[in-house]
């Protein structure tokens, strides 16, 4: 992939911020043990509050166990694509503190923080990956009989970017074409909201 294609910010930020993007188009290429090992350990080394480390993951590989469960509870645009992905990662978080069993309100968020790790990780590794909240999350607690406690928030489709001719002719555009983001004065308030 060229680096003017991927290339978004006009501030020097770190490569992997800039490199990254969400393809749908995936390549044959298999993620071995040995990367998923390495994006997964980027994860986990992610801050959280109190140290809770809330974040869990459901890992599938595409032909293996759950996988046909995992696709099957996305939404279906998303299932016409996805399939493609060789990973998918059903991405929970433990809803209450295990130090007191009260809630955890940071808990989403240092999913978050955790998934970022994992995406930079992914990214410098030459992989792509595409983060849904397009799924039947009632559908992927039954496939998998995952207890209440926890709360299913997304879906990570994992791989190494493929060609974007694979894909239907709307989504090929989309994915030629990478999404802008919104201008810093639009995101960023000093010294007092100006909403």
């Amino acid at each position: 992939m060229s680096v003017d294609l991927v290339r978004r910010s006009v501030l020097p930020v770190l490569p992997i911020i800039n490199e990254r993007f969400s393809p749908r188009a995936f390549s044959e290429r298999v993620v071995t043990d040995e990367e998923l090992e390495l994006v997964l350990e980027a994860a986990r080394w992610a801050p959280s509050s109190m140290n809770e480390q809330p974040w869990r993951f459901l890992v599938t590989r595409r032909g293996g166990t759950g996988h046909a469960e995992l696709l099957g509870s996305l939404n279906t645009s998303n299932q016409v694509w996805a399939d493609k992905a060789p990973v998918l990662i059903l991405n929970l978080v433990q809803r209450t503190l295990s130090r007191n069993g009260q809630e955890n309100f940071h808990a989403r968020h240092d999913l978050g923080l955790a998934t970022a790790q994992l995406t930079a990780q992914a990214t410098e590794l030459g992989m792509g990956l595409h983060i849904l909240g397009g799924f039947h999350a009632d559908a992927a607690r039954a496939a998998f009989g995952i207890p209440e406690v926890y709360d299913l928030v997304s879906v990570i489709a994992l791989g190494f970017p493929g060609d974007p001719g694979t894909l239907p002719e709307h989504l090929k555009e989309r994915e030629l074409h990478h999404s802008p983001r919104r201008p810093l004065t639009e995101l960023v308030h000093y010294g007092r909201f100006n909403g």
